[in-house]
């Protein structure tokens, strides 16, 4: 059987609809976010950064920076990313929990971050696997969730 559109015959459709039909056809995440992070001097800002699964994330002014996520600080099954050094780039993470990054230039200047995507149910892992200047991440997102949860009380 075979089908064929023909657009001089078609009448026009509601817009709500038409996007919808638009992102089912070209696979687009309806809800998706973009979420930008910028590199300052030897911090990344913001340090922690919430998403949700099928947000995209960005990194900017990376200019002598890079962004690479760290080994056992990541959910389990989630991919490694790295952002090449000098180079605006970006990621879209899928799998929930807690992602640790570095800059490697930079990093024993405590140039790293974190993002938590949708839940943090990995922070405990996460925190096992934190050494050195890791470590420094691990606490400000501990404090950071922390807060988010009281702030989420009242």
């Amino acid at each position: 059987m075979k089908f064929t559109i023909s657009l001089l015959h078609a009448k026009p459709m509601p817009s709500a609809l038409a996007i919808v039909l638009c992102a089912a056809l070209y696979g687009v995440q309806a809800g998706a976010a973009e979420h930008v992070i910028q590199a300052q001097s030897t911090k990344f800002s913001p340090l922690v950064l919430y998403a949700e699964p099928g947000d995209t994330i960005r990194w900017k002014n990376m200019v002598g920076h890079d962004a690479q996520s760290m080994e056992g600080m990541i959910p389990e099954g989630a991919e490694h990313f790295h952002i090449p050094l000098g180079e605006n780039g970006g990621v879209t993470l899928e799998q929930e929990g807690v992602y640790v990054y570095k800059c490697n230039p930079h990093f024993s200047l405590g140039m790293a971050g974190s993002i938590v995507l949708g839940d943090s149910s990995n922070m405990d892992e996460v925190e096992k696997n934190a050494k050195g200047m890791a470590k420094r991440v691990v606490i400000k997102t501990k404090l950071s969730l922390k807060n988010r949860a009281a702030a989420e009380q009242q």
